[in-house]
């Protein structure tokens, strides 16, 4: 008996979520609606899918970190409150493979750029993205 009254309560929440869900919907015609809700992408500007080809004039990393930022509301923070290694990654030649990237996410194309020895840190709040050395490559020497 105990087992029945625990499935009728879930099986009255159910309903419940569902009547509360199916208010939420939008006719947009006849036979179509939508739900009034901002998209996963909407919601987070680096998760939009991008396909790029970068021109002549994008010569560095950079430069490509910076068009690829250009549209999505995010920027790069301030060098001066980066990683002090970042001017590395950031002058660095961009390889002709990253010449063309996607269909990708921006972040992944972010991160791709990047490359192994970085991560992609992202600042919500402000709207802003930069990238940290891993420990293991730190003491490597410039060259």
């Amino acid at each position: 008996m105990k087992h029945a009254i625990t499935l009728l309560i879930a099986l009255i929440l159910l309903s419940l979520s569902a009547i509360s869900h199916a208010e939420s919907i939008y006719r947009i015609s006849r036979y179509a609606s939508v739900d009034p809700v901002a998209t996963h992408e909407q919601q987070n500007p680096l998760a939009v899918v991008v396909s790029v080809n970068f021109t002549d004039q994008v010569n560095t990393v950079g430069e490509a970190i910076n068009h690829l930022l250009m549209r999505s509301g995010y920027g790069l923070a301030d060098i001066s409150v980066s990683d002090p290694a970042l001017p590395i990654l950031l002058s660095r030649p961009l390889p002709m493979i990253h010449r063309k990237l996607g269909p990708i996410t921006l972040d992944n194309a972010l991160i791709t750029l990047a490359g192994k020895a970085w991560d992609l840190v992202i600042d919500p709040v402000n709207r802003l993205i930069s990238f940290e050395l891993l420990e293991q490559y730190r003491n490597l020497p410039e060259g």
